[in-house]
């Protein structure tokens, strides 16, 4: 028995000495099938000057109709902080949030499509530099700081999902007088089926 490829191309498998039918696989992570075959994998960076009390470095809203916002990776590193307590402490740390919306202030940026050459821009609003939000946020997680310049990544492998008009926001909370928070949010858009 022959097993043909059916489009009429005359091509047929090959089975295997263990009369197994020969096959070959592929496997890609969800962000780089995101990027090459949909080209709707993005990037944005966001930062705010730290000062006592909560600073966000980036608010993002999808705003899409139909597509989900897939976070796969955060990355946020707290750089030459003073004032304050001396860290680690049980005071200063990094906090991922929902729920929140934009009201005024900080600055407007645009993720970066990493898929090089392609024309997909995300269906995002993102906020960098301390915007002023309203409502109430809802904690998912957070990171105690434990040195000057430390990073940390927190990785989801897109577990963390923002439908169409729902935010997540970056924040840092601490007594710090001076220093930068500086963030990075990895995410794709999918089809909300």
């Amino acid at each position: 028995m022959l097993i043909e490829d059916g489009t009429g191309g005359g091509y047929k498998s090959k089975v295997t000495q263990q009369n197994e039918l020969k096959t070959a696989g592929e496997s890609r992570s969800i962000q780089h099938e995101a990027s090459k075959v949909d080209e709707q994998a993005y990037q944005v960076i966001g930062t705010a000057t730290l000062s006592s009390g909560t600073v966000v470095p980036m608010h993002l809203k999808n705003t899409s109709a139909t597509k989900k916002m897939v976070i796969t990776y955060i990355r946020h590193q707290v750089i030459d902080q003073s004032g304050g307590t001396a860290i680690p402490n049980a005071s200063n740390y990094f906090s991922v949030r929902f729920g929140r919306t934009y009201s005024s202030g900080g600055t407007e940026v645009t993720p970066v499509n990493v898929n090089r050459g392609s024309g997909n821009a995300a269906d995002a609003t993102t906020y960098n530099d301390d915007p002023t939000l309203a409502g109430t946020a809802t904690e998912i997680d957070r990171w105690y700081t434990k040195a000057e310049a430390d990073m940390n990544i927190f990785v989801k492998e897109g577990s963390v999902i923002i439908k169409p008009n729902n935010t997540i926001e970056l924040a840092y909370v601490g007594d710090q007088s001076s220093g930068t928070i500086y963030a990075r949010l990895s995410f794709i858009m999918v089809e909300d089926d």
